[in-house]
């Protein structure tokens, strides 16, 4: 198993996150991309460049990132100049992951519009995976649904109606536990029902402010993710409290003892 943070849990700029996860002990980082993308680093050859440097130097792999610009453009929109806008972003980010040794995009199911059907998003989001699906095999680099609030991929069965839909071996699923639990779901059964379309897996424990503080079955979510096989990133996507560095050493202990 390898284990690494989400850069929302390090306040800070990248160099900062990947400095301070290197030396509290991540394998891996996985950076948010907001919807000033076009400003990232990511989005220049020399941006790029420099985190590849910086990854190095911490001795840190890039896990992920996360495409939270969905939030603002979604794939899902009702409106074609943001799917396409949200495509164009997407197929960068497909490149610039390939690049920098990066297997998986986490892709959050979010709505197309406030109050929409999430039966008609859903065939959306299908719709535009599907689309995206030949370059994201092109480039080896996975779109990985996630179950997100105020999404339409909420359950387990919404997010197999997804990636069943694209039928691809480059998309595939984004399960976060907590999230999960969150939205009225039981994660144990869920990672067994999602098992095999499983990308990679986000770590947080709802009601607590550190992991096995909260209201999971922290061991049955565990005992579920060992019984699928699983052995890839589990990505900590947990509070950065008043102490950040303090925060993900706490949580990054009881993960590894947990597994």
């Amino acid at each position: 198993m390898r284990y690494g943070l989400m850069s929302s849990s390090m306040p800070g700029s990248y160099e900062e996150v990947i400095r301070a996860s290197g030396e509290v002990g991540f394998h891996g980082v996985e950076l948010d991309i907001g919807p000033e993308y076009e400003e990232n680093p990511l989005w220049s050859a020399e941006g790029r460049k420099q985190l590849a440097g910086l990854l190095s130097r911490a001795g840190l792999q890039l896990a992920s990132v996360c495409l939270g610009a969905c939030w603002t453009y979604s794939l899902a929109s009702p409106d074609a100049g943001v799917r396409k806008r949200a495509h164009a972003f997407t197929r960068d980010a497909l490149q610039w992951c390939a690049e920098l040794g990066a297997g998986v995009i986490l892709v959050p199911i979010t709505p197309g519009e406030e109050q929409e059907n999430p039966e008609v998003a859903r065939a959306r989001w299908t719709a535009e995976l599907r689309r995206l699906a030949p370059l994201a095999e092109q480039h080896q680099v996975c779109l990985a649904a996630e179950n997100v609030g105020r999404g339409s991929g909420r359950s387990a069965d919404a997010l197999l109606e997804i990636v069943e839909g694209v039928n691809s071996p480059f998309v595939k699923i984004y399960y976060d536990f907590g999230n999960g639990l969150s939205l009225g779901g039981v994660p144990r059964r869920e990672i067994a029902r999602l098992g095999p379309w499983i990308a990679q897996i986000h770590a947080k424990d709802p009601g607590g402010q550190y992991m096995g503080e909260g209201w999971l079955d922290m061991a049955g979510v565990a005992a579920a993710i060992k019984a699928i096989g699983y052995d890839g990133w589990i990505v900590l996507e947990t509070p950065a409290t008043d102490d950040p560095r303090e925060a993900a050493a706490r949580n990054l202990r009881f993960i590894r003892e947990l597994f």
